[in-house]
């Protein structure tokens, strides 16, 4: 059986001070930049909608599609 208060006195022991373990950051510095109006992240926001919404419809269809032709059971899905 291990001796853990013996083990716990060799960590507390043997541990470096805090101040070689360590460091001080210097702050970085903050650059004041001005929102761009170029409209990249409005589309961007666009596009991805406009994906998000034509792959739903076209795997909806998908779905709908093989369960009439019967290749797919629709209870399995669900």
């Amino acid at each position: 059986m291990p001796d853990f208060e013996a083990l716990v006195r060799h960590q507390q022991t043997s541990r470096r001070p805090a101040t070689e373990r360590l460091k001080v950051v210097e702050k970085l510095p903050i650059y004041n930049q001005s929102p761009t109006t170029d409209g990249k992240d409005l589309s961007t926001l666009f596009f991805g909608f406009v994906g998000g919404l034509s792959g739903s419809i076209i795997g909806t269809g998908l779905i709908l599609y093989l369960t009439n032709k019967e290749l797919i059971d629709f209870k399995l899905l669900f």
